[in-house]
């Protein structure tokens, strides 16, 4: 990893700290506490750990094409991000559905980590693809809906840009972890990429989030 990536890495984790400190605060406030937060701050705690993990120990914690624990861990991790923000929008937009949407999530997380440390290959090809389209899908679609219902600020949008990025950066690294490849995301390509798409997508997420969101 050279210096700039290292640069680009702690510039996501400014950003990252200061939106999981507010979205913790609108959570114990009152009058704007609600669960999207509690999911939203899983997220954004994720996003923080991967950039100072990264910063630190740079490209080798991934382990992408070896079969170590990181291996394992990649895929985990790469699924949680886009999972949690997910589950939050339901719960903030479809609030019924919010317990339904948790556990089908938490079994997709589940089975993912199931995949990795039992090795099961042709399981994970399957289950892969089905929950991160799922999530990637939500995390897209619900600001789009929001913004046009005057749910939310035309700002909000920008959660669904920062939706789609870190739903192909997750599914890649998926890929990868499991020693197969998504298109032209061969291990180059993603390393070369993976802390601007990093800072891109959580810098999208904080603005989109706290500033066009409704309370």
């Amino acid at each position: 990893m050279n210096l700039i990536d290292r640069f680009i890495l702690m510039a996501m984790v400014i950003i990252t700290a200061i939106a999981l400190r507010k979205t913790l605060s609108k959570h114990r406030n009152s009058e704007s506490s609600h669960s999207t937060y509690i999911y939203h701050s899983i997220a954004f705690a994720t996003f923080l750990i991967v950039g100072l993990g990264l910063a630190v120990f740079g490209w080798d914690i991934l382990g992408l094409m070896g079969n170590g624990l990181s291996n394992k861990l990649v895929a985990i991790i790469a699924s949680l991000i886009p999972f949690s923000w997910a589950t939050a929008l339901v719960s903030k937009y479809y609030p019924r559905y919010e317990k339904l949407f948790a556990f089908v999530m938490l079994s997709g997380l589940a089975l993912i980590s199931a995949s990795r440390f039992l090795e099961m290959q042709q399981f994970a090809r399957i289950i892969y693809p089905v929950f991160h389209s799922t999530a990637g899908v939500t995390v897209i679609s619900l600001p789009l809906l929001a913004v046009k219902n005057q749910l939310a600020g035309k700002n909000f949008l920008w959660v669904s840009i920062g939706g789609f990025l870190i739903s192909m950066g997750g599914i890649s690294l998926a890929f990868l972890s499991a020693g197969k490849q998504l298109l032209f995301f061969s291990e180059p390509v993603v390393l070369l990429i993976l802390a601007p798409l990093l800072l891109i997508t959580s810098a999208s997420y904080a603005w989109g989030l706290l500033i066009g969101g409704a309370e």
